[in-house]
């Protein structure tokens, strides 16, 4: 029985042509545009053995200049001259004004990597000032991420991969014509009194829509290697990560659905929290160069998602492979155990 199910709904979806090319399409469109876009600044780079830094200053920083020197920072003190001319004639990373409350950061075109590094440090900095937090030479923890400790990646390889696992958590949009097709023939009522269990009807749409999504998001891909040149590390680990985090996504729209059966706002809702998931996981800004607070980051699945499969193409390994793996799995395990549980409850009111 279950058989047929998945075989009816995945006849149901391939109905929707364009719900499906949208997989295929989309990914490569997003993976030019942002891959051109943002190419300069994820440009390689030479790692700098220190970074020096001129600064012009009202107030004391004395304590913020000792601390930073910890992140390989070097802060050359000057009492005036013009930024900008002061960046060339000594070849300086950046600088900065300090005022009484405020601050202005010039940063070098040669070194645009390191005037991230900067620009994130001074704004800790300032942060924890207007919060009341003193900064002492060994309370001064600026979390800052550095990506010089891995392989460069060119921004076509980072768009290339993060797109891919970006379309694959809209998987929810591939089970339009299930959903379609239910409300329009009454499907749901006939189940009702056909005796299949709600897990079995679950399973029919879970693995219908993992199923047209990951072939879609696999066709996505080897278009993008063919056209981009995309590399990929170690194929079999991402794969699984990739097919991990379809399926996570696809147990969070099942749920919502199984909520508020609605399509509509089902949509609305995954759509949202994919979006808020890739803001802060490195699915627009890279990872590497964003600014918040990486507390804020590892809530994000998708952060950990994006940076294991980053991580894999220019390492050949990642830390956060395993995070990617555990969290997609809670989300599959939570998300359907709502959605059987949901689907039992109005079964049993509608009795």
């Amino acid at each position: 029985m279950i058989r047929y199910l998945i075989k009816n709904n995945i006849k149901l979806m391939m109905r929707s042509a364009s719900n499906v090319l949208l997989f295929i399409a989309a990914p490569i469109v997003l993976i030019a545009v942002l891959s051109s876009a943002f190419s300069s600044l994820i440009e390689s780079y030479e790692k700098k053995d220190e970074i020096s830094v001129g600064y012009i200053s009202e107030r004391d920083i004395q304590a913020f200049a000792s601390g930073i020197e910890k992140e390989g920072i070097s802060f050359l003190a000057y009492t005036e001259g013009d930024p900008e001319e002061l960046i060339r004639r000594d070849d300086l990373s950046g600088f900065v004004v300090f005022g009484t409350d405020s601050y202005t950061i010039y940063q070098s075109r040669d070194h645009k990597y390191e005037g991230k590094i900067l620009e994130y440090a001074v704004g800790a900095f300032y942060d924890r000032m207007a919060s009341g937090m003193e900064i002492q030479d060994a309370g001064l923890d600026l979390s800052v991420e550095h990506p010089e400790y891995m392989s460069p990646i060119d921004s076509t390889d980072y768009y290339g991969i993060i797109e891919i696992v970006y379309f694959g958590c809209c998987a929810i949009v591939c089970g339009a014509g299930i959903f379609t097709s239910e409300r329009k023939n009454r499907i749901g009522k006939r189940y009702s009194v056909s005796g299949v269990s709600e897990p079995k009807l679950y399973l029919a749409k879970f693995v219908s829509m993992i199923t047209v999504v990951a072939i879609s998001s696999m066709i996505a891909t080897l278009l993008s290697v063919l056209l981009f040149h995309i590399h990929w590390g170690d194929p079999l680990v991402s794969a699984v990560i990739v097919f991990l985090s379809i399926s996570a996504a696809t147990a969070l729209g099942l749920m919502f659905y199984s909520l508020i059966d609605n399509l509509a706002g089902t949509i609305i809702f995954v759509f949202a929290v994919v979006w808020f998931a890739g803001f802060f996981g490195g699915s627009f800004e890279t990872y590497m160069f964003s600014s918040h607070a990486r507390n804020v980051k590892l809530i994000s699945p998708l952060y950990h998602v994006n940076r294991a499969l980053v991580e894999l193409s220019c390492n050949g390994k990642s830390d956060y492979v395993a995070s990617a793996i555990l969290y997609s799995a809670a989300i599959i395990i939570v998300c359907s155990a709502v959605s059987v549980l949901t689907g039992m409850a109005r079964k049993r009111g509608k009795a």
